[in-house]
């Protein structure tokens, strides 16, 4: 019987083995967390615990079981709750005004000019310091913005809802998922579109999904998987076939509408990333709470910070420096030096889609690549796509909270 021998990473001893005739059967293999003895030792204790073995496959079968739905479309004010007052959400974890990305800073203050609060971006900025405009994270209304977006009170929305625990989400209503509030000369022009959002889109949407019942947003997303584009297209899939279930509605209740629904539409095939992105907001929101889960719900970067949050620790978000994406592949006539870091709250799409469980991140020495857009840094415009990574210091502190060092579980004490 021939002599067989296997390595594990050890280039010098194949050599010596094949100079001496014997062909190594070389193995492939990385230590744990790359060989750090702390994350070994976090490793360990989040793998031992039983309690989040358990609470994760509660967490997966809950997710496993959502079935979100396209239900309606209005106005901020009247939909979603909190916003009846002068404020502002951004995407994004918590932070101050002067921690947003210069990008979010600027869509802030245009919402404020768009609500009637303020002449220009100058005041804006200065009522929102002044603390006279509230700024609050999208995730503690449940709402999800993507890019660099923003929701004000009069701005339109998406509405999606859990048919099977009734968890709500919502996502403003864009002809462009990274145009956001177009800043200078344009601003006129910015107030004329989200107008027509809000009078015309919004409630065309409403009568139409009346007419014909709620959308089945899990059906869609699964065909626009099917279709076989890459992640960055799907949404371009997804947002047909949104508008071609919507159209017999609007056909016979809001016919003066679908011109301005087919505008968005068209405008450059991203209209269903928001809807997509509260509905799977949506779904996560049943995993929320499942007992010590390791699974990360919450994805979502401010153009300073990128934060995640996992189902076991729920209203808790750990942040990290955020990323520039990898791979940018970006439009004509940007840089990639113009690129904002991770902004927007798409994250959670790839949480749904993925069940990203923290201790497979940090086991692995990096986190799972995500398909991201590219905000510009100067004015938070739509300039491309790329790919972009969890920093393990979030996954880190997120499992050292979840299995805190002395803690055994019941079944292993």
């Amino acid at each position: 019987m021939p002599l067989a021998i296997a390595t594990i990473e050890a280039p010098l001893v194949d050599v010596g083995l094949r100079e001496q005739g014997i062909e190594p059967l070389v193995i492939e293999w990385t230590p744990p967390a790359r060989g750090d003895l702390g994350d070994v030792s976090l490793l360990t204790r989040a793998y031992a615990d039983d309690d989040v073995e358990a609470g994760n496959r509660q967490a997966l079968a809950l997710l496993d079981a959502a079935r979100p739905h396209l239900v309606g479309a209005g106005l901020a004010a009247d939909l979603v709750p909190g916003m009846d007052a002068r404020v502002i959400l951004h995407a994004g974890p918590p932070c101050d005004w002067d921690h947003l990305g210069p990008a979010m800073r600027g869509q802030v203050a245009r919402a404020a000019m768009l609500e009637g609060w303020a002449p220009d971006q100058g005041e804006a900025a200065a009522l929102i310091s002044q603390g006279a405009i509230t700024l609050a994270p999208t995730d503690a209304h449940g709402v999800v913005a993507t890019m660099c977006g923003v929701l004000s009170p009069s701005m339109a929305v998406w509405a999606v809802r859990d048919e099977q625990t009734g968890a709500e989400a919502w996502a403003p209503i864009s002809d462009g998922a990274g145009d956001g509030l177009p800043a200078g000369s344009r601003t006129r022009d910015m107030i004329a579109r989200q107008r027509m959002l809000s009078d015309r889109v919004a409630p065309g949407v409403a009568a139409a999904l009346g007419s014909t019942g709620p959308i089945d947003l899990t059906g869609v997303a699964r065909r626009a998987a099917d279709a076989g584009d890459s992640p960055s297209c799907r949404p371009q899939v997804a947002g047909m076939m949104i508008l071609h279930a919507l159209l017999p509605g609007l056909a016979s209740r809001a016919l003066d509408a679908v011109p301005a629904v087919a505008l968005i539409a068209g405008a450059d095939g991203r209209m269903a990333l928001p809807v997509l992105a509260a509905a799977a907001r949506a779904s996560l929101q049943s995993a929320l709470g499942a007992p010590r889960s390791s699974l990360v719900i919450g994805m979502s970067g401010n153009g300073t910070d990128v934060a995640i949050t996992l189902a076991g620790i729920p209203g808790t978000w750990f942040t990290a420096p955020a990323p520039i994406a990898e791979d940018a592949d970006v439009a004509d006539g940007s840089a990639p030096p113009d690129a904002a870091p991770w902004t927007g709250d798409q994250g959670v799409i790839a949480c749904a889609e993925m069940a990203i469980d923290a201790r497979l991140c940090l086991d692995a020495g990096e986190a799972p690549g995500i398909a991201m857009g590219i905000a510009s840094r100067t004015d938070g415009a739509w300039i491309g796509e790329g790919v972009a990574r969890i920093p393990l210091p979030a996954v880190r502190d997120a499992l050292d909270a979840l299995v805190p060092d002395g803690r055994m579980s019941p079944a292993s004490a």
